[in-house]
């Protein structure tokens, strides 16, 4: 159970294995559809190699965040900043990843129920799908975290199957599409940031490290989670270059989608509509997860009750995603914000390590 009155009645503990599968899913979002555009964009034949390289990202802020929580002896969030930042500071950064997560929730949202109007169910409007989408991930945060980790060990199959559906794309592609395998230097490097991005998501774990059940060897089990999704990603985007060609992918909105509609299986006569569900399920958990950051730090700060602040957390996540519906909206203010919050987490996690490592020395 969480300390504190006001989240009395929640619960929050997570095995290793949860915490695995929640990193894991907190980064599988539209970045598996529109991924491969952008960096073919910038890095034609060569996109999967940038996708590969900026999983470093994932993996080390997960090491970083475990080795922060080690050294302030796994002080929750909040207690953790104003440690090693004081209560000013602390609730400024606080207020930062309230705003980076709320985003994440939104963004998600609104072009999840985008591309399912895009895609398979044009009868009904993106804000219905919105509605659906934001009571379904409501009911599955408002118990806590555990609720999330049961969650996400049960729908990690279905990671598994997105690993698996692209394979069978291998052999129907052109290798030459593939060649020469590096075009440029310059333009791998150029196009890392876009798959960063991709990658966002991973920060969660800076919330529930003192939640775990067990705390050894959890470094092994955030390399897996994160490397699962590195695989992934990879995946995708080599394996859509390797059908499509860099310069059909790169024009396409969604080549995943576009590679997935253009197959013949003898047994489905439309593969769209499965994959969609398998993506979607994911989608429900890298919202709830987003949800759950956000409500966590509305109620510790507020200190108002968590189901009350998971109600206020969802409204607000409901009204951005209306308001980021349309793509212009969109793909104008995540361009604008998402690398500010990105570059401020980032030099969050360098500081919040050299603090931590000086802070335990003083301790001592």
């Amino acid at each position: 159970m969480i300390k504190g009155d006001y989240m009395k009645d929640v619960s929050n503990k997570i095995t290793r294995f949860q915490y695995m599968f929640i990193i894991q899913a907190s980064m599988i979002g539209l970045g598996i559809l529109s991924l491969p555009s952008s960096v073919c964009d910038v890095a034609q034949q060569s996109g999967w190699i940038p996708t590969l390289l900026s999983g470093v990202y994932p993996l080390f802020i997960t090491f970083v965040g475990y080795i922060i929580h080690r050294n302030a002896k796994f002080l929750d969030f909040v207690q953790l900043n104003n440690k090693l930042y004081g209560k000013i500071l602390s609730y400024v950064i606080c207020f930062v990843f309230f705003v980076y997560f709320l985003l994440q929730g939104s963004l998600v949202t609104a072009g999840f129920a985008n591309v399912l109007n895009f895609s398979t169910t044009k009868f009904l409007s993106p804000y219905s799908i919105i509605i659906i989408t934001i009571l379904l991930t409501f009911l599955s945060t408002n118990e806590g975290l555990t609720n999330i980790g049961r969650l996400a060990e049960f729908l990690f199959p279905l990671t598994v199957l997105l690993i698996i559906l692209p394979l069978y794309f291998i052999n129907r592609g052109d290798s030459t599409n593939l060649l020469p395998i590096i075009s440029d230097y310059k333009l791998i490097l150029k196009a890392m940031p876009d798959t960063f991005f991709s990658y966002s998501g991973v920060e969660i774990c800076f919330f529930i490290f003192p939640f775990l059940t067990s705390k050894k060897k959890i470094n092994i089990f955030s390399a897996i989670g994160s490397l699962i999704t590195i695989t992934l990603y990879t995946i995708v985007v080599f394996i859509t270059i390797y059908y499509c060609g860099f310069n059909l992918t790169s024009k396409l909105q969604y080549p995943l989608l576009y590679l997935i509609a253009s197959s013949e299986i003898p047994v489905l006569s439309n593969f769209e509509p499965l994959f969609i569900f398998l993506w979607g399920a994911k989608i429900f958990l890298t919202v709830s997860i987003s949800g759950f950051i956000v409500t966590y730090i509305f109620s510790q700060v507020t200190k108002i009750p968590y189901y009350k602040s998971c109600i206020v957390s969802f409204g607000l996540i409901f009204l951005l995603s209306l308001f980021f519906v349309p793509d212009y909206n969109r793909t104008f203010f995540a361009g604008l914000l998402i690398p500010i919050m990105f570059i401020f987490v980032f030099l969050w996690s360098l500081i919040s390590l050299l603090l931590s490592f000086i802070r335990k020395g003083v301790s001592k």
